[in-house]
């Protein structure tokens, strides 16, 4: 019999000796063990607790000891063949005994005999039929009930946790309330829209913006699937996509090997008459050239060379290879109808979320569609499966015209089944118009915002200080004044449990 040290999961993120403070939010694959010890012999049944790619073990195998020599654990593996595998317990100590587990990690073993405990008086959560399910039907041969309350036990089993019955007079689903804010957002009712998003509890305020955009990434990576935010400021955009891709990888939804993409990103110029606004590598897109003029083609593109900001003058090469000066304050038209785009490099991995950032007939894609990269060529090349299931295959150029599609700017027509609204109140306030032309088939909305100065009044979309104080909302300018979310639960295999925790909370609070 060996005496060995091991890892037992706890839920404290602080040792009694040493307390580190940090915002849980903005880490992810978080797992805290506080070593203990356990007995082990030959023999011994045991429970791999994390996976391990070295020897090829998953999250909750089982096994039997078969030697302890030399310092090293042998165990033979229930299933799969009966594989054995060694490893050095000072090395891998995420085991324990496996002679009890809990009816969730039982799923997808055999046994030829189970003994199950149930005791009646758990919580409905717990006994119900799915525990029933999942615990019985592990056995092949022989399966027996050990409970406190044989008369009871029936009942309690029967207990269905998957659907509830319908009535006449049943309260309206999230989606059913959803929807109703939806119409009120389409009906340029925001105040209406966000008393119902209120009432479900999707209206969250933040007093630090780091803490709300913390959030808002921990919702999204939580139930990422069709889920899109609009951010209206840039950087809010940038940090949210940098947070949700760290949260996705740690999370195996996003590939560790990511390629650094070149793609073209839009320039917003108030005036693009002004040459000085315009950089030398910038590429202008014209829908209206002046072929007879400057000998630039309609429907053509050009790098810009140099500027000329005395004269106000660019000087451009076109794709054929062809220098062109012009004043762009003296084209009018050819200038007003031009985009301007500017070559940027986004580092892109297989699971990463994209959008269009212009039309692709070939490949039936619109400006704003959404797509998930499947596969990146070492020239670029992507292939990406749309959100309505067809394939795109984008060669080097069209994959210029692409970005992170995690965030957008404007509510306006987006097709998603999820929408996260978050930014400064007088930043949403700005989306009011665009809410109007909100997808009438979204499913989910949700409000992150931050004190801001000019909070919006009620009949714009968030309620006051005031009108917050007068609902029985406490009012802390140091502290939120909208009921925290109910932040998401993770279960990631090999990392454990890991639950988000509300701003402020104390080191020995986190669990």
């Amino acid at each position: 019999m060996a005496l060995l040290p091991m890892l037992w999961s706890q839920d404290r993120i602080c040792d009694p000796l040493v307390c580190s403070t940090y915002d849980p939010r903005r880490l992810r694959g978080v797992n805290v063990y506080r070593e203990t010890t356990r007995e082990f012999a030959t023999g011994d049944r045991i429970q791999f607790t994390a996976p391990d790619r070295n020897f090829g073990v998953a999250n909750r195998d089982l096994g039997t000891v078969t030697s302890l020599e030399d310092g090293k654990i042998a165990v033979r593996l229930e299933g799969k063949e009966g594989r054995a595998v060694t490893f050095d317990p000072n090395e891998y100590r995420q085991f324990d005994h496996g002679y009890a587990v809990t009816s969730h990690s039982s799923q997808g073993l055999t046994a030829g005999r189970v003994i199950v405990n149930i005791d009646t008086d758990s919580v409905r959560s717990l006994i119900n039929t799915r525990l029933a399910y999942v615990s019985i039907s592990r056995a092949s041969d022989d399966a027996r009930v050990y409970t406190n309350n044989a008369e009871t036990l029936g009942e309690r089993l029967a207990t269905d946790i998957t659907k509830t019955a319908a009535v006449d007079f049943r309260p309206p689903s999230p989606t059913e309330q959803a929807r109703e804010a939806v119409q009120a957002f389409r009906a340029n009712e925001p105040g209406k829209a966000t008393d119902i998003l209120q009432e479900q509890g999707r209206v969250y305020e933040y007093a630090n913006p780091d803490s709300r955009l913390a959030a808002v990434a921990i919702d999204y990576a939580a139930r990422p699937d069709r889920t899109v935010i609009v951010a209206p400021d840039a950087a809010d955009r940038q940090e949210l996509t940098q947070l949700i891709r760290a949260d996705l990888q740690a999370q195996g939804r996003i590939g560790e090997e990511s390629h650094s993409v070149p793609v073209l990103v839009e320039q917003n110029y108030t005036n693009k008459k002004l040459a000085v606004n315009y950089q030398i590598g910038d590429e202008i897109h014209y829908k209206t050239g002046s072929p007879t003029a400057e000998g630039i083609p309609n429907n053509s593109a050009a790098t810009v060379l140099s500027v000329d900001g005395n004269k106000n003058l660019l000087t451009v090469e076109t794709r054929e290879g062809e220098q062109v000066s012009y004043n762009p304050a003296q084209l009018r038209r050819q200038t007003a109808e031009s985009t301007v785009y500017r070559e940027e490099s986004r580092e892109l991995a297989e699971g990463d979320r994209i959008s269009f950032t212009t039309a692709d007939r070939e490949n039936r894609v619109r400006s704003g569609d959404f797509a998930t990269v499947e596969r990146i060529g070492e020239d670029n090349s992507i292939s990406a499966r749309l959100d309505s299931g067809r394939a795109a295959e984008l060669d080097p150029e069209k994959a210029r015209h692409i970005d992170y599609g995690y965030t957008v700017e404007s509510a306006q027509h987006l097709s998603a089944d999820r929408l996260i609204l978050t930014g400064e109140s007088s930043q949403l306030a700005g989306q009011q118009e665009a809410l109007t032309r909100l997808n009438p088939h979204t499913r989910e909305v949700g409000i992150y915002t931050s004190n801001g100065s000019n909070p919006l009044q009620q009949a714009q979309g968030i309620a006051t200080d005031v009108q917050l104080a007068e609902e029985g909302f406490s009012i802390d300018s140091g502290s939120s004044n909208m009921p925290e979310p109910t932040l998401p639960e993770i279960d990631l295999e090999g990392f454990g449990l890991y639950t988000a925790q509300p701003p402020g909370a104390q080191c020995d609070d986190y669990h």
